[in-house]
């Protein structure tokens, strides 16, 4: 009898990391599933998983659990359990004792997870570490405000202590309606006026709030490492790239990404991890400060990224590594990879080249030209077309029903 691999669960089954995984694995022949609460998640579409519907862990996280327990019985075995948003990341983290009797996963202990994800903790390690970073305040009250607003270097940036708490529907309305740009997860404050108006607008959605310096100069000097840290918490992967465009600009996730050979930047990454003794699938954000040429913490993420995809192609498959140590299989580091490989979002880069372009930032002759080079497509694939032409077809929809509504 053949035997069948351990299976793998991504959780949700997102267009780019989830997707980017189960087509990693399918290559190698392992089954993957996605589970997810949005039946419309175009993973669906594609032949490297099978999308499994599940309750929403931020809104149902106890029926949430209960179908993680419920599925991994229904496959008689314990499957590889992949966590790819920080919901999900904090729900496994914080029960996992009930979890690990029915998956196999690497994590960091719940404290490491707790301090990585939340601005504080992060705050509180960088400086446990001497790790440089902007300078950040937590705020308590409007009284505060008004003591710490006129001593600020402007701009600062307001956001959220944790992430998943800037998903209030509330918050989001006002994100359809415009008054923050795009999918923000910061608010940018160029006065003393603003950073009040908008500290007493959020504060009674959301008290958990911070205040942090912008570090300046142009968003290519965003950089991002990622890593795969075995039980030891040794590196068993790295993969690393620059963030050349971003969307919203200043303070958004990647549209273009390069591969990138940084070594300073590796061993800034390795001192966070090794010291915090991380395991597990994370990557960590810096920017590189003109004024210093320091490069500045920005943020830590608990999980496998947005384009950490690209590593594969580059010759670091990092969700392979991560299956075979979450089982115990032996499996070769790959501590060194192909730089100046492209990843692109193009619907998402669209969107920044206008913005940059408005801001006379970046003409379109650049851009096109910045377009030329080897390129992993983000959803496309022309080994696993479907999610890429349902993705298509959604934008075409959305784009008309905007079109027709005005």
């Amino acid at each position: 009898m053949m035997n069948i691999p351990i299976p793998a669960v991504v959780t949700p089954l997102d267009e780019h990391m989830g997707l980017d995984i189960a087509r990693a694995l399918h290559k190698r022949g392992i089954p993957v599933y996605g589970l997810d609460h949005d039946k419309s998640a175009v993973g669906k579409y594609s032949k490297a998983c099978k999308l499994i519907l599940s309750p929403d862990p931020q809104k149902e996280t106890d029926d949430y659990l209960k179908f993680l327990v419920a599925f991994a019985q229904e496959l008689g075995c314990k499957p590889v359990l992949y966590p790819l948003s920080d919901e999900h990341v904090l729900v496994i983290s914080r029960h996992r004792e009930m979890l690990q009797d029915y998956y196999e996963f690497v994590m960091p202990t719940k404290e490491t997870i707790e301090a990585l994800c939340t601005k504080v903790g992060l705050i509180d390690v960088a400086r446990e570490l001497d790790i440089p970073a902007p300078v950040t305040l937590f705020p308590k009250s409007a009284d505060e405000i008004e003591r710490v607003a006129a001593k600020l270097q402007y701009p600062v940036i307001l956001k959220p202590g944790e992430s998943p708490q800037w998903h209030d529907k509330r918050i989001e309305k006002e994100l359809r309606q415009g008054l923050l740009e795009g999918r923000a997860k910061v608010i940018q404050c160029k006065n003393a006026s603003e950073l009040r108006d908008a500290y007493s607008w959020l504060a009674n959605l959301n008290p958990e709030l911070v205040i942090q310096e912008v570090i300046p100069g142009e968003d290519s000097r965003l950089v991002y490492v990622s890593f795969y840290m075995d039980r030891a918490s040794r590196p068993m992967a790295i993969f690393a790239g620059r963030k050349e465009r971003v969307i919203p600009i200043g303070f958004g996730s990647a549209s273009f990404v390069h591969s990138l050979e940084d070594e300073e930047l590796v061993q800034a990454g390795l001192h966070i991890f090794e010291n915090t003794r991380y395991r597990g699938l994370g990557g960590i954000e810096f920017k590189k400060d003109p004024r210093d040429e320091i490069y500045k913490l920005i943020e830590v993420n608990t999980r496998f990224g947005m384009w950490d995809g690209l590593g594969e192609k580059c010759g670091v498959d990092i969700a392979y590594i991560a299956y075979c140590d979450a089982l115990g299989l032996p499996v070769e580091p790959r501590l060194s990879y192909r730089p100046g490989v492209i990843w692109i979002d193009w619907q998402r880069d669209l969107r920044a080249i206008i913005a940059y372009h408005r801001k006379g930032e970046l003409t379109w002759r650049a851009w096109l030209t910045s377009l030329r080079g080897e390129k992993m497509w983000a959803i496309y694939s022309s080994s696993d077309p479907w999610p890429g032409f349902f993705f298509t077809l959604r934008l075409i929809r959305i784009l008309f029903t905007r079109l027709f509504s005005r």
